[in-house]
């Protein structure tokens, strides 16, 4: 590792200098998930490519971590911006641009009758679960093993790998969660019909069943009867049933794995994709449910007057709807919609990176294998085979076997995060993805060769 983290700091004294200062202010920098071995700042986007602050440019494998469906800094949005910013950044009241947008989502967004803004995927879960037990008035919400629906106490729960593989147990992700918000949650095996008679049996205490129509952590498109089913059941047991599209919406199809796989759940959460770039998160579904976010009344009033209303729950934010996102967002998505081809390029392109990654580990024998859903993959040092849910994962760590391969790949002029989730978008041209074909093959034969695999 010592040749490979010397040829780079060689390159990236600036980004060293940088690193070396932020701990003096910064508890963190970003996500805690995203550590990189070797810290890189970047000082620019455009298309396919990021240059960093020494002036190296890397093909971006990292998307973001998913909104630059149209690559970084794409004109259509920045043009939006430059327009709106003019006239404002900010204003708390009503703005001109939310309601255009709002129309457009709804006319895209299969479930979608009526939506709501906020300001990321969080906060788009936090909301849609307190909508879901107002309107249902149950309190427990269901997820799935090995599924993501934002960084908020209910949904912060990751499976006991040895627990039942029919019924799984789970725990709370890191501190600070108090165990109350245990007992609302019920935990869901992935891809078992089991599911489904959990879900029968706690109809009467379940109020939103939640899924990620294909999984971050485990990308893949073989999944449309299960989720077909999903609905069926969920429609029939009288329990809510909401897409989490944070990744999947207007990435993997125009109107997100609903168009894709040809449903229509209750409700659908957004992020990502459809902000441009820019901070957005999107609650979307039926007109009577959504109806909730309309009405808005003090209920400790309401009970002490004696009087009855429908349900109705609290939102706010001061950055919700702001115009810059909505410029933002109506320009990108309305460049989405007339520009269909670009999801044929997504498509070609992920599948072959893909396709030409996993066939090269199976010919060398390296354990990697890149799960992945069209211009969505996730790359994890894993002996080969099939991967149907979390628990597939080998339970132990290859951390110095990434950080080598990382590190390769920065050094090849290709950047992915250690997360191992990876997105490519419509500036990527074959020639980009040749390039990180060929930097992923010969990081993994350096990996190797240091003995690590």
């Amino acid at each position: 590792m010592s040749k490979v983290m010397h040829n780079i700091e060689a390159k990236t004294p600036k980004s060293s200098d940088m690193y070396s200062k932020t701990g003096e202010v910064l508890a963190q920098e970003i996500v805690d998930t995203v550590t990189m071995p070797y810290p890189i700042y970047i000082h620019s986007g455009k298309g396919s490519k990021l240059t960093d602050v020494d002036g190296n440019e890397y093909i971006d494998l990292v998307g973001g971590f998913g909104p630059h469906v149209l690559g970084n800094a794409p004109k259509v949005v920045t043009t939006a911006l430059k327009t709106a910013v003019d006239k404002g950044v900010q204003f708390g009241l009503q703005n001109p641009y939310q309601e255009p947008f709002a129309r457009l989502l709804v006319e895209s967004i299969p479930c979608a009758e009526k939506v709501i803004f906020c300001n990321s995927g969080t906060e788009a879960s936090m909301f849609a679960i307190r909508a879901a037990r107002s309107f249902t008035g149950k309190t427990k919400i269901a997820m799935f093993e090995g599924g993501f629906h934002g960084a908020h106490d209910y949904v912060l729960a990751k499976v006991v790998p040895d627990s039942n593989i029919d019924e799984p147990d789970f725990y709370s992700m890191g501190q600070g969660i108090p165990e109350e918000t245990q007992s609302t949650v019920k935990m869901l095996p992935y891809l078992n019909d089991k599911a489904f008679d959990l879900i029968r049996k706690h109809a009467d205490e379940l109020a939103l069943v939640m899924i990620e129509p294909v999984q971050g952590s485990n990308p893949r498109l073989d999944v449309a009867d299960f989720l077909t089913e999903l609905v069926k059941v969920c429609k029939e047991a009288g329990v809510l049933c909401l897409f989490d599209e944070v990744i999947t919406g207007f990435r993997l199809a125009f109107g997100g794995a609903q168009e894709f796989f040809g449903l229509e759940p209750d409700m659908a959460i957004f992020g990502k994709a459809p902000g441009g770039g820019l901070p957005l998160g999107v609650v979307a579904g039926r007109a009577d449910i959504m109806e909730v976010f309309t009405r808005q009344f003090d209920i400790y009033d309401d009970v002490s007057a004696g009087v009855s209303h429908e349900p109705s729950v609290f939102t706010a934010g001061t950055f919700s709807g702001n115009p810059l996102t909505m410029a933002a967002g109506k320009a990108v998505v309305t460049y989405m919609r007339d520009h269909p081809e670009i999801y044929q390029s997504l498509s070609k392109n992920g599948t072959r990176l893909a396709e030409e990654v996993n066939e090269f580990c199976q010919r060398e024998e390296i354990p990697g294998v890149m799960s992945s859903a069209l211009s969505l993959f996730y790359f994890r040092m894993q002996p080969g085979g099939t991967i149907k849910s979390v628990r597939d994962i080998n339970k132990y760590t290859l951390k110095e076997a990434d950080d080598l391969f990382c590190l390769n790949l920065l050094d090849r002029g290709v950047i992915m995060s250690p997360m191992h989730i990876g997105y490519i978008s419509a500036e990527h041209t074959p020639e980009d993805i040749d390039i990180a074909i060929n930097a992923i093959k010969e990081s993994l034969l350096e990996v190797r060769k240091a003995g690590l695999i």
